[in-house]
């Protein structure tokens, strides 16, 4: 990162500063990036309800998704291919959160949404459409048991609905995601 200085660092996220030739100072926020999945099956596409502490504990419903590491410091010290980072770590984290298998060749990247130069936060997006249910079931982490509220399948008329109702569905990157995705899947 030439001429950039870190000014803090906490977990996930990290402050930074450049001084422009003009004297000014720019700033941008880091965090590492996340992955988001559009699994399809059977005409529908899997939605999880999620209480959100970033929400004050409101449910919300998501995309199945997480972070690709777990920390800043994990994401700085991988030398590798990021997409293939994500492909590994969506394909973990649906098993997790929804008891779904997908082999992680079957995995369709769709891309990646860059948050801004003010804030770097990416979040890869895949689509699943050849998936198992696993017979376990779910297993979530420890704060997952206590945020995630349960999965259901939605068509996309319901889909359409869900996202574009703010106060449901919040994530508007993912919403803008899955608009494109079934307007796609539709024209096709």
């Amino acid at each position: 990162m030439p001429n950039w200085q870190k000014v803090f660092s906490g977990k996930i996220w990290q402050i930074q500063q450049k001084h422009l030739p003009d004297s000014r100072i720019f700033e941008r926020a880091i965090r590492a990036p996340g992955s988001r999945i559009i699994v399809v099956r059977n005409g529908k596409i899997l939605l999880q309800r999620e209480k959100r502490h970033e929400l004050a504990g409101k449910t919300d419903i998501r995309l199945p998704g997480g972070k690709v590491f777990d920390t800043l410091e994990d994401f700085e010290a991988f030398q590798g291919d990021i997409v293939e980072a994500s492909r590994q770590s969506i394909s973990q984290e649906l098993l997790e959160e929804a008891g779904i298998v997908v082999n992680s060749e079957n995995l369709n990247y769709l891309g990646v949404d860059f948050l801004g130069a003010t804030v770097s936060w990416d979040l890869h997006y895949w689509i699943a459409d050849n998936v198992e249910i696993s017979q376990i079931g779910a297993k979530y982490h420890e704060s997952e048991d206590l945020e995630i509220e349960g999965n259901f399948w939605a068509d996309f008329d319901e889909v359409r609905k869900i996202v574009l109702d703010e106060d449901t569905f919040s994530e508007s990157r993912s919403a803008i995601a899955l608009l494109r995705f079934i307007n796609e899947s539709e024209a096709k």
